[in-house]
């Protein structure tokens, strides 16, 4: 191969590379309820801040109405790097993270002041 060859694949390889470099790193995030409740559209406006700040360099796919499973399942598939976000109540939390459990305390708090 002559070394004129050997620059030219040099350049395509760097070319090929920032062009995937360049590509957004797809974040999965999962909630039970629909795209239109208060779960999507937190979502959304979660995800829509999370692109703006990395300059796009992050981008979500949503998914609705516990397709990637229940909360719990969810939660789980979180652990297992299955999947990155997951919008959830605190219920199954407390599963994993057994301190959360205090927030669910009824009359915990007296009203919205105290907490």
């Amino acid at each position: 191969m002559k070394l004129g060859h050997i620059a030219a694949a040099c350049l395509s390889l760097a070319l090929g590379t920032s062009a995937l470099a360049q590509q957004p790193t797809v974040l999965k995030i999962g909630y039970a309820t629909s795209k239109e409740s208060h779960y999507g559209v937190g979502s959304t406006v979660f995800c829509d801040e999370v692109e703006k700040g990395t300059q796009g360099r992050f981008k979500c796919q949503h998914f609705a109405n516990s397709a990637l499973g229940g909360e719990r399942e969810q939660i789980e598939a979180i652990q297992l790097g299955t999947q990155d976000l997951v919008n959830t109540s605190t219920g199954p939390v407390g599963n994993f993270v057994p301190e959360v459990k205090i927030v669910d305390i009824p009359f915990l708090f007296r009203d919205y002041a105290h907490a």
